[in-house]
């Protein structure tokens, strides 16, 4: 994993100036949440972060942002997307992307250039329920309007985190270790929209890092959710609404933001550095008489930590012209859990 590098993820053009007109029907059907006042969504243990990521996959599962390059297979956009307001910048034209190929734009008005950001994370070597939590939290989120001014509540906008409401049994952390608990998984989505909000220029109200590092983005670029003490929170500074985007296909899961920005030739990448790496302890071994006396099983992988800076960094025509920190991030360490037989005392 590359920890201490640079991850480009830059923005891309897209958008005519129809999508304001479209963002604002759009506000109609999909406005944004306020955080329930009572603990409804909350899960047994209000402090268990949902997520307990399986082992990355390649550069994929490090969160790779699309830009101007998209060399994979069209993905189609939701039934719920307005098909109308999108034109194509040139480097666009007659491509379809990973998202899709966004509607002509038939208003007549001039075209103006927009700012749409996208990333994605892979969860695809998730177990099934993991996988179901992250495709029903990215189904309530899709196209969501944020208003001027608004603030958005994710842990809202995915909620209540109930079995009536979708959600499986799936990894959890809970104080250092992996637990069972309802709606495991959806912190990818929480993520993986952070991501595309630096991205977008959304302002970040509210936003807490995982207990543990976990494998599917560098560390200080995740985001929690945990009952009603750990949310992501954004808010739109920007004078027209802004679209959330949230696509899942073939174990991808795709953010996209709509914003009414004029692009003016910025590149933006996020920046994770790595300050120190924490070693876990010795592993903590319980002994089980009734195991064959030469066995080991490992039930919890040990956890690496970290302390981490993230930086929002922007370019023109190659040249670094602002640098701001993100936030400062701390990950703890976790010993590897096992349970073997007598042999090993």
């Amino acid at each position: 994993m590359e920890r201490n590098g640079r991850k480009k993820c830059g923005f891309y053009l897209g958008a005519g100036a129809a999508v304001l007109a479209a963002l604002t029907a759009c506000s109609r059907g999909h406005q944004q949440e306020k955080a329930p006042g009572d603990d409804s969504y909350e899960r047994a243990d209000p402090r268990a972060e949902l997520d307990a990521a399986p082992g990355a996959k390649g550069g994929s599962a490090q969160g790779d942002a699309v830009a101007n390059d998209m060399q994979s297979e069209p993905v189609q956009f939701a039934e719920n997307i307005p098909e109308t307001g999108y034109g194509t910048d040139n480097d666009l034209q007659g491509q379809t992307g990973r998202m899709g190929e966004p509607p002509i734009q038939v208003t007549g008005t001039p075209e103006v250039k927009v700012i749409t950001s996208e990333f994605s994370t892979w969860y695809g070597s998730s177990g099934p329920e993991r996988r179901g939590n992250i495709e029903r939290a990215a189904e309530l989120l899709n196209g969501t309007v944020i208003e001027p001014g608004g603030i958005f509540s994710c842990a809202a906008g995915i909620g209540p985190i109930t079995e009536d409401n979708g959600y499986l049994p799936a990894g959890t952390f809970v104080q250092g270790k992996v637990e069972e608990g309802i709606g495991g998984g959806v912190c990818q989505v929480s993520t993986t929209l952070y991501n595309a909000a630096l991205l977008s220029g959304l302002t970040i109200v509210e936003r807490s890092p995982h207990s543990m590092a976990v494998g599917y983005v560098d560390p200080a670029r995740d985001a929690a959710i945990a009952g009603s003490y750990k949310d992501l929170k954004l808010r739109n500074d920007y004078a027209y609404p802004v679209m959330i985007e949230a696509l899942t296909e073939d174990g991808m899961l795709y953010f996209r933001i709509h914003t009414s920005e004029e692009d003016i030739g910025n590149t933006i990448e996020l920046e994770s550095v790595v300050l120190e790496e924490i070693a876990p302890g010795p592993p903590i071994v319980t002994i089980d008489e009734t195991l064959p006396p030469d066995s080991y099983m490992v039930t919890q992988k040990a956890h690496t930590g970290y302390i981490a800076e993230l930086y929002r960094v922007v370019s023109r025509d190659g040249i670094e012209i602002l640098r701001e920190k993100v936030n400062t991030s701390s990950y703890a360490a976790t010993p590897e859990y096992a349970t073997a037989g007598s042999d090993f005392r």
